[in-house]
């Protein structure tokens, strides 16, 4: 596992200013999504699955986001996240995380996914180690945000 600290100053700013201009609010896991997904598609090693064959890389970039409904998690899937707009992200997942609430996902809507983002910042939490949905070859687990000082390099 690794962990890294972010400085997401430039990304809260961005944020603020896009959501003055828009009729739908951004969060912050939108961000993490796209960026997570565009990431996939210049590191095609990292968006694909382990299989008992070999290794399967994908030629699309389909981002699950873990969603905690009342019998766990379960991880709806924004397809092709690396062609949608934040705004198309943050429908999708508004209507992914409502329908999986409710439980009315379809099977195609939560199984499958090349990736998987797992955010428990707006929790509190600072840091946690996610567990890889199989096959896929990895997950990104996502903290609270930290207002702190950083020192230039």
């Amino acid at each position: 596992y690794l962990t890294a600290d972010v400085d997401i100053g430039e990304l809260m700013k961005l944020r603020a200013q896009l959501n003055q201009q828009l009729d739908t609010k951004l969060s912050v896991n939108d961000f993490i999504i796209k960026a997570s997904a565009l990431a996939l598609r210049q590191v095609p090693a990292v968006n694909s699955s382990w299989l008992e064959s070999g290794v399967r890389a994908y030629d699309y970039v389909d981002v699950s986001v873990a969603v905690a409904v009342e019998e766990g998690l379960i991880t709806p899937i924004v397809k092709d996240a690396d062609k949608l707009g934040l705004g198309s992200i943050s429908s999708t997942v508004r209507d992914l995380a409502g329908r999986a609430k409710d439980r009315k996902l379809q099977p195609d809507e939560y199984q499958g996914g090349t990736f998987t983002v797992s955010n428990l910042g707006m929790f509190g939490v600072r840091q946690f180690a996610a567990i890889i949905n199989p096959p896929q070859a990895a997950i990104l687990a996502v903290g609270a945000a930290q207002k702190r000082v950083v020192p230039n390099p």
